[in-house]
């Protein structure tokens, strides 16, 4: 039973309200898009670095904007983009 398979602190009274909502999202449309760093064989540019292993990023594997680490001007304009327009391109220079 599903009811077996769930853990919440939701009061019972409250599901409804939440069936509600799941029914709205039915009724809305979601856009998706891809932050990465690219991909060199399709030649499709990416918004993200892995900059190499060191001890500034604390001999971690990470992921920054290509514009540089907390910089994410270039990125936030691009999810902008994606909202109010859809299919934005990614310049190859990256903006500062």
């Amino acid at each position: 039973m599903l009811k077996n398979s769930i853990d919440t602190n939701i009061e019972q009274d409250e599901f409804d309200d939440f069936v509600r909502l799941a029914q709205e999202m039915n009724k809305a449309k979601i856009k998706s898009a891809t932050i990465d760093i690219g991909n060199e064989q399709t030649q499709r540019t990416g918004l993200l670095i892995n900059p190499s292993i060191s001890s500034r990023y604390n001999y971690e594997w990470v992921l920054i904007p290509r514009t540089g680490n907390g910089n994410f001007s270039e990125i936030q304009k691009y999810v902008t983009c994606e909202i109010e327009e859809e299919n934005c391109s990614i310049s190859k220079v990256p903006l500062n």
